[in-house]
């Protein structure tokens, strides 16, 4: 497995028992039922301001439910797209939560990209399988008050906006009646404040961290870094505007005295329970958290063992709550990181009363899942007293047919119909959630002050990093020989200079412990050469081998998509015919995704001009250079210092890759040579840029972009030549109507909306019933040169072998000529 960036060690943490913001959040949670679900569409949408306030503040179970992962969105921090962006998306909302305090829910839309109606949104997100997945997470979550993000209106824009908004009505509608259905449902009017009925104030301290809601707010907000959401930490006043939309009958009318006016949030026969908890607040000191422990544990044994959602979670916040006043922590380490089928692994969990009062340690459980076998080496229970360690140890082995490690919701492949994951395999518990639990949890009984405690905990893989530290890293399964066939997909031209063979790279990775052999086999399709088989020798774990292999195309090809496989296993042995890749940054989990070891090779007719050299300037999520260079362009990636200081008139043309002038500083400071190539004589082309673009003034003449911006997101749309004789449409290649076929996800966006006369636009194409949209492509002449603006998406076409567009941007590479 390998990791695009970082550790991810911030994620998995040593232990610790939370310490007085354990305290202060459980004790501020636990003694009233108050529960509110927020409901958006995507990652990012929702309120972080009002979930902090809520969670944090009013000490209320808060949850937010994304309809989607936002795998249609881009990514301003790696190359990840589609499903591997919705798992960075994911953990982004995960690390949020942590820092406002809320939960996470999921329906099985999987995001198709920007949608202007709800009506086509439905088209793709069947509204009856949706409106289920809402209804079950209101059940499972039992909210008194919903909050919807958006109105379900037009006026919320994005599509798939309008339906989240619309099905949060409909589900209230729904369950509004029911005995324990929600009472109130608000609606976010954070940009109306005529329409507001409720205020709520961000700008107040949160004790524990010193900071405002807003501010703590800001902080999570800033986690979704993939889509360039850093935001300041302002002081100062903060508003939280609602508008309360719809009641039950007869309760919960009006505001009164806040969110909560008319809802029921006592905890019915606990009246014992709720003052001794009172009593614990009163009395809470920072610098003596012990002398809670006997108040603490009363009003656990007053709660009782009840079975009902509210019960369970009252007696988890506050068994946390007792643990961390008494300084009991408890830990679990396995001895290996990545297991295969079959593989031994040692666990040891540790139980540390690092209070001054004695404690009984009743039982140390280790679950996992089905087929996992556990075998106990100690005996569990026993009193230890203060500043004591107890140590418990486990051998676990790993089932044969193990299934690899990778998110529930990518086990299958989407459903037929709809843009929905294919949760029939997954258990119930499962469904809606972020991830899947950890494959070993500790779970552990302590009695404290005669009261048993059930603390949790995953097991996780630690070693010691010379610069960092302790490093964590969850445990993950894998195959025994992880297989990498690179690169993914190409366009293989089918004659001409560029038909000539191509090389691919075959990684075979060992992840049995110690020494191993393996059989690499690569399958091609019939009339083509294959590899023959042959043996890698591997000496310890986690040893890589990797082989390239040149093949040529069949002097009988005709175009067409074929399909390259690998496969790696011991002789007479199962065979690994996949790859895992860990997605890891730093602010998030690593999470691994699972590719299948195979090429899928795009053979077509595209002639290239003659080019000795194209510089690239990488943008966001960019995969568009390796796109070029495996269809036989001469590609160079153009660094900082090639911007400034090297020598551009090398280059037969200079491509800008999207959103490039908010990623790369060096090209922000060197424009004025870019532009300079093009009065030369050069080629620059430009793929679409967000406003800095326009606000910097960085095109040779003036260009702007409406708000919200123009695009098509059919990407089918019907498309017209202004000028059917431009060169562009002929030259190398003819382009006609099966050019704009089997295009992906949308057509382009961020279109210019007004320009210059100086710029000539060639194409023009719109969405049903819009009006049409003529800035996709405009060509200008600088100086001596040429400089092109194009909104068409060719960092999502050319990276999935949209044959189509590979011959226009060739036609755009050879303006130059």
């Amino acid at each position: 497995m390998t990791g695009a960036a970082g550790t991810g060690a911030g994620q998995l943490a040593p232990p610790g028992t939370g310490g007085v913001a354990v305290l202060v959040n459980s004790l501020n949670a636990v003694g009233a039922d108050k529960r509110v679900l927020m409901i958006g569409a995507h990652p990012d949408d929702e309120d972080t301001e009002l979930l902090a306030i809520l969670s944090r503040g009013l000490g209320a179970q808060t949850a937010y439910l994304s309809l989607s992962r936002g795998e249609g969105g881009q990514n301003l921090i790696g190359p990840e797209l589609g499903p591997e962006l919705g798992v960075i998306r994911t953990e982004e909302l995960l690390a949020a939560r942590r820092l406002d305090g809320a939960r996470q829910f999921f329906t099985r839309a999987y995001d198709f990209g920007f949608s202007k109606t709800a009506e086509e949104t439905f088209r793709f997100w069947p509204r009856d399988s949706l409106l289920k997945d809402v209804l079950e997470v209101i059940r499972r979550f039992r909210p008194q008050v919903l909050v919807s993000i958006f109105s379900g209106t037009p006026r919320d824009g994005h599509g798939q906006h309008q339906v989240a908004g619309a099905l949060a009505r409909q589900a209230f509608e729904i369950l509004k009646d029911s005995s324990w259905g929600p009472v109130k449902l608000y609606r976010s009017a954070r940009f109306d404040s005529a329409g507001t009925t409720l205020t709520l104030q961000g700008g107040r301290l949160e004790p524990v961290t010193g900071q405002s809601f807003h501010q703590l707010a800001m902080a999570g907000r800033s986690r979704h870094r993939s889509q360039d959401m850093g935001q300041l930490q302002q002081s100062g006043p903060s508003v939280v505007r609602l508008a309360l939309w719809d009641t039950r009958a007869g309760r919960g009318t009006g505001d009164g005295d806040g969110l909560f006016a008319g809802v029921d949030t006592t905890l019915q026969g606990r009246a014992h329970y709720v003052t001794l908890v009172d009593s614990a607040r009163a009395v809470l000191n920072p610098l003596h958290p012990d002398a809670l422990v006997p108040l603490l544990a009363r009003a656990l044994t007053a709660l009782g063992n009840g079975t009902g959602t509210v019960d369970m979670e009252q007696r988890t916040l506050l068994s946390q709550a007792l643990a961390a006043a008494a300084g009991v922590e408890i830990d679990g380490v396995v001895d290996d990181g990545i297991v295969v089928g079959g593989q031994r692994v040692q666990v040891e969990a540790t139980v540390w009363n690092a209070g001054a009062s004695g404690a009984r340690l009743d039982d140390v459980q280790l679950t996992a899942p089905a087929g996992w076998a556990i075998e106990k080496q100690d005996q569990p229970s026993g009193a230890f007293g203060g500043g004591a360690v107890a140590t418990r140890r486990f051998v676990v082995t790993v089932p044969a047919d193990a299934e690899r490690s990778q998110p529930y919701f990518l086990r299958r492949p989407p459903l037929p119909v709809g843009s929905l994951y294919d949760w029939s395999t997954v258990p119930p518990e499962v469904r809606g959630l972020p991830f899947e639990p950890p494959l070993l949890q500790l779970e552990v009984r302590v009695t404290i002050a005669g009261a048993s405690v059930t603390l949790t905990r995953e097991v996780s893989y630690r070693y010691r990093d010379q610069a960092d530290g302790e490093v964590r890293r969850p445990l993950l399964v894998d195959c025994a020989f992880d297989v990498a066939l690179t690169p993914h997909l190409i366009v293989w031209p089918s004659d001409g200079p560029a038909s000539g063979p191509r090389q691919f790279t075959v990684t075979v990775t060992n992840r049995t412990r110690g020494a191993a052999v393996a059989e690499l086999t690569l399958a091609a399709p019939r009339s083509w050469t294959g590899l023959p088989p042959h043996t890698l020798t591997f000496g310890h774990e986690d040893e890589s081998r990797s082989e390239t292999v040149t093949l040529a195309l069949p002097a009988t090809v005709q175009p067409g998509v074929v399909h390259l496989r690998a496969g790696a296993g011991r002789p007479g042995a199962r065979r690994c015919e996949d790859a895992s890749v860990v997605i890891d940054y730093p602010h998030i989990r690593p999470r691994p995704v699972v590719h299948p070891s195979a090429v899928e090779i795009h053979v077509a007719r595209i002639a290239l001009p003659a080019l000795a050299r194209v510089g690239y300037v990488r943008g966001a999520a960019d995969r568009v250079p390796e796109a070029l260079a495996a269809v036989g362009v001469a590609v160079e990636v153009l660094e900082a210092d090639s911007l400034a200081r090297g020598s551009l008139v090398r280059y037969d043309a200079i491509v800008i890759g999207s959103r490039a002038y908010e990623t790369d500083p060096a090209l922000v400071a060197n424009n004025g040579r870019i532009l300079e190539y093009a009065r030369g004589g050069g080629l620059v082309i430009v793929q679409y840029q967000q406003y800095p673009f326009i606000q910097g003034g960085f095109a040779p003449y003036p260009l702007a972009l409406a708000r919200p911006h123009d695009r098509v997101t059919d990407e089918a749309a019907p498309v017209t030549l202004l000028d059917p004789g431009a060169p562009v449409f002929h030259v190398p290649n003819e382009i006609g109507l099966a050019d704009w076929q089997g295009w992906v996800q949308e057509r382009g966006l961020y279109f210019a909306h007004d320009w210059d006369p100086a710029y000539t636009p060639l194409l023009e194409m719109h969405d049903p019933g819009d009006p049409p949209l003529r800035g996709g492509l405009l060509v200008s002449h600088v100086g001596k040169g040429t400089y092109v603006y194009t909104a068409l998406a060719f960092f999502r076409e050319l990276p999935a072998g949209v044959t189509g567009a590979y011959r226009l941007f060739a036609n755009l590479l050879a303006l130059g000529k």
